[in-house]
């Protein structure tokens, strides 16, 4: 079987149903991959284990930088939301959910860690 190309935002998908979303997180997943974007909402797959993309050097890569240009992160979105900010000088809003365990105190830790970086 060939290997289907992962999409890190799920609306490029050719057909979007699903099947495909879920085959699609899945694939990301495999490969570590844990946050894929539906437009500009970022979904987080807890991979229940330290992964090393939350160190200065990603800080310093998602800073300033539209999102979408680069791999999804919770940085960039941490990023986009304080840039705003500045830019229109009105508050702004991250929401995080999902279910318990999922990872949403962490989330919200890499968040704050991006904002005070």
């Amino acid at each position: 079987q060939p290997q289907q190309r992962d999409y890190d935002d799920l609306c490029g998908l050719p057909d979007l149903n699903e099947k495909t979303l879920l085959e699609n997180l899945r694939n990301r997943f495999k490969q570590e991959k844990i946050y894929t974007y539906v437009g500009s909402i970022l979904i987080v797959i807890n991979p229940f284990k330290f992964l090393p993309i939350y160190n200065p050097k990603y800080v310093k890569m998602y800073d300033n930088h539209q999102l979408g240009k680069l791999e999804p992160h919770i940085y960039a979105v941490a990023d986009v939301a304080y840039h705003a900010m500045l830019q229109r000088r009105k508050n702004q809003c991250i929401v995080i959910s999902g279910e318990s365990g999922s990872g949403k105190t962490q989330s919200t830790n890499f968040l704050i860690h991006h904002l005070t970086a």
